[in-house]
């Protein structure tokens, strides 16, 4: 079971990889582009492991018990070094217990890898840190693959707004741009080059503006929703009643 779910993952990571490096070719970028400490800030990866999975690793066998702790001590103290207090030092063993909840001796244990926490506790550390759910019992690729997904949509921003390859480009859900990444300044450059054109006084300008609202009204309505939220999100805009709901069943969302 284990080993069949490790290589979907693995399949899942080397579709969004080439998904990646289609996007990349559209828009002259190289894979130099990804900002592999943000994936292993992300992730708890190690870079060089990062850039093993993306060429392609494969999983070899599944984790011992033993190595299951191993991991989950790896990436607690990982959080512990990077995901810092106010003051820019780490978390002090009784600050992590009074945020969290627990034990300052079972704190104490987790980090010297002498227990391994149930999955409430793991919940409770992932709050505190400020991490996605899972963090501490996803594998690797499912790490990779949710750190990838928000690149993925960034890249797609940027070729729709360029007008290269969007029609052989599925629009995915939107994921607000990292300010210091080269993609987003990249997206950032697509929206200029777009959306601040002087409609009237430029006709190239204004051609530019219409082309990208007949881009836009084609799109599903889904897809045309999730865009808009990415535009007026980096604008600085105020949303729409009808941004808050996506889909018939009217999900309620959250502008960021």
């Amino acid at each position: 079971m284990y080993a069949a779910s490790e290589a979907s993952d693995a399949d899942d990571l080397a579709e969004v990889m080439a998904s990646i490096d289609e996007l990349l070719a559209v828009i002259g970028l190289g894979r130099e582009a990804i900002d592999l400490e943000g994936l292993t800030r992300k992730t708890g990866i190690p870079a060089r492991r990062v850039l093993q999975l993306l060429d392609g690793a494969r999983p070899v066998s599944p984790p011992s018990t033993e190595g299951e702790q191993e991991v989950f001590v790896e990436r607690l103290r990982f959080l512990r070094d990077t995901r810092l207090a106010p003051g820019g030092k780490k978390y002090t063993q009784d600050e992590i217990a009074a945020g969290t909840g627990i034990s300052h001796g079972q704190v104490g244990y987790m980090l010297k890898g002498e227990r391994t926490p149930k999955l409430l506790v793991a919940a409770k550390l992932e709050r505190f840190f400020n991490v996605t759910p899972g963090f501490f019992t996803a594998s690797e690729y499912q790490l990779l693959l949710r750190a990838l997904a928000p690149i993925r949509d960034e890249l797609t921003y940027v070729a729709f707004l360029r007008g290269k390859g969007i029609t052989q480009i599925a629009m995915r859900s939107s994921t607000a741009a990292d300010e210091s990444s080269t993609i987003a300044k990249e997206l950032r450059s697509a929206l200029a080059a777009a959306l601040t054109q002087q409609p009237g006084r430029d006709e190239e300008g204004d051609a530019d503006v219409r082309e990208l609202a007949e881009q836009l009204s084609s799109l599903p309505t889904r897809s045309r929703r999730r865009v808009m939220r990415v535009l007026r999100d980096v604008l600085g805009l105020v949303p729409t009643a009808d941004d808050d709901h996506e889909g018939p069943a009217g999900r309620a969302q959250t502008s960021r």
